[in-house]
């Protein structure tokens, strides 16, 4: 096993209760077989960890150790850890399959009856150093920087929800929601031809989803009406990147006959919804959960061709300041917030 070139003690951030967020001094990990050890760059406060800051994530337990969008550098292998090397340039894959249950071998690793998450399960990139499976680790192509690097992970999951509703292309787009994910669906989307529209009550987020190519609305009123006016039409495709019962009542009745919602925001409550709406027309109700390999490569390639991942990280904070990081992405003004740690500078 190869030293690791940090040793001794580091910080780790944990969310231990509802907006309780601490730093622990650790000792550093060390890898295991199959492993290695990651100094971040990058670490991003993503939508389901405010989840789990808020209140409680709707199938994980206190306490957790997030990070699970991260960019950073190999400090340290184990045995078998295939190619990696320390000074490798990575970004993290979180989720790890056991690749051998019916969903894993029907392609739907996402959906796998033993998934187990880094940055949720085991502790994540929100620390000096962490240790992931050498398989969860992807090499972050030479000119995608750090920060563009630890967006991967989010843009992900935004492929993957294009791929719920069968692709986009040529076809018209609402999205509600104009947070990380949801401007995620609308790069997804306009990469691959559709005409998007993004609802979204801050203004911040809205002049940046017009900045993306999409058109922007406020919530609210006759949406459907002004949806179907800004799309030319009802949507085809809507992605409801909020998911709450009014939120997807909303994207049911404003999507086309025919038309597909896509739940891809985190949600725990019950609903329900008009069935004349769903069997009259044929609309589909899709749910999106995290993503496959597919989608990685999809959005890094995307990321590598010069999607404008970038503009989505608003605010950049040191890891000694994670209570106020938690709590400025919990206000809902900023987009990304992101760790910055040494390795970035």
């Amino acid at each position: 096993m190869s030293a690791p070139a940090s040793a001794g003690r580091i910080r780790q951030v944990w969310v231990t209760a509802p907006r309780t967020v601490e730093i622990r001094d650790v000792e550093c990990p060390r890898p295991g077989a199959g492993e290695a050890l990651v100094a971040p760059a990058r670490a991003g406060i993503c939508g389901s960890d405010l989840h789990t800051y808020r209140h409680r994530h709707p199938w994980l337990d206190y306490p957790i150790g997030p990070g699970h969008e991260v960019s950073g550098v190999v400090l340290g292998v184990g045995d078998d850890a295939g190619p990696l090397r320390p000074d490798d340039r990575v970004y993290l894959t979180p989720g790890v399959a056991c690749g051998t249950c019916r969903q894993c071998k029907a392609g739907r690793s996402n959906i796998c009856e033993q998934l187990i998450g880094v940055g949720a399960h085991l502790p994540g990139g929100m620390a000096d150093a962490f240790v992931a499976p050498a398989s969860a680790l992807r090499p972050l192509p030479s000119r995608v920087s750090f920060a563009a690097g630890a967006m991967i992970e989010p843009l992900a999951a935004a492929v993957h929800a294009v791929s719920m509703a069968g692709g986009v292309g040529g076809r018209s787009v609402a999205v509600i929601g104009g947070g990380t994910i949801g401007l995620a669906c609308a790069v997804a989307s306009l990469a691959d031809g559709a005409a998007v529209a993004v609802v979204e009550p801050f203004p911040a987020k809205r002049e940046l989803a017009e900045r993306l190519g999409a058109r922007a609305l406020e919530p609210g009123g006759d949406l459907a009406g002004r949806l179907a006016e800004a799309c030319g039409g009802p949507p085809e495709v809507v992605f409801d990147c909020v998911a709450t019962p009014g939120t997807v009542r909303d994207s049911l009745l404003a999507s086309a006959r025919g038309g597909v919602v896509v739940i891809v925001g985190v949600g725990s409550d019950e609903i329900s919804l008009p069935l004349a709406a769903i069997q009259d027309d044929e609309r589909t109700v899709v749910g999106s959960s995290m993503y496959v390999d597919g989608d990685f490569l999809r959005a890094e390639a995307l990321v590598r061709d010069g999607a404008p991942v970038e503009l989505l990280v608003t605010r950049t904070m040191p890891l000694d300041a994670a209570t106020e990081a938690f709590a400025v992405a919990d206000g809902g003004a900023e987009i990304k917030v992101q760790f910055s740690f040494p390795v970035d500078r």
